[in-house]
């Protein structure tokens, strides 16, 4: 039987996003210093540093999305408006998650030397949320493009005003609603 797992997940990736968003690159030493975790560990765990990146992407989309996506069951523009308000709720409950899909593109955590399982992984994962958006989409008659700019250009644009230096404020719901719905109207 093997030895049980020390590694901190949740303070690898947020070590992984505040690195990435600091210096736009993952330098596997910072976290092993920041995290307090053995560069063994980190192979042993994740295999690669690309293993590594598309883990704490996956990790990051995943707990979005489950805050996020469920919004989408709603109806109409209040739907959006929860959906899209939900975004800075979850930079205030999962701040850490929140710099790595806020602060860092996809392709910063996916690219061609990324395992082929974790790419489809995420491929599945966000194949599942395109098509929720369009069902949404098409269920309540909105355009995909005004649909995209009120669920990701518009309430991203505003997060990304404050992380990963600052807490996203409550005020900025409001705003994000008022804009959802000129957007939409």
């Amino acid at each position: 039987m093997g030895r049980r797992s020390t590694i901190d997940e949740a303070r690898v990736f947020a070590v992984v996003g505040h690195g990435l968003a600091r210096r736009g690159t993952l330098i596997l030493q910072d976290v092993v210093g920041e995290a307090g975790v053995s560069i063994g560990s980190l192979y042993h765990r994740y295999e690669s540093r690309e293993g590594l990146l598309a883990r704490a992407f996956i990790d990051a989309v995943r707990a979005f999305q489950t805050q996020v996506m469920p919004e989408l069951e709603g109806e109409g523009v209040e739907a959006v408006m929860a959906a899209a308000c939900a975004v800075p709720a979850f930079c205030r409950a999962e701040p850490d998650r929140a710099v790595i899909l806020s602060c860092c593109r996809q392709s910063e955590f996916l690219t061609e030397a990324t395992p082929e399982p974790l790419r489809s992984e995420i491929e599945t994962v966000n194949a599942g949320a395109a098509q929720a958006i369009a069902e949404f989409a098409a269920r309540n008659g909105f355009g995909m493009e005004a649909l995209r700019l009120a669920l990701v250009g518009l309430p991203l644009g505003a997060v990304r005003l404050y992380l990963p230096g600052r807490p996203v404020p409550e005020e900025v719901d409001a705003r994000i609603a008022a804009a959802v719905r000129a957007i939409l109207a």
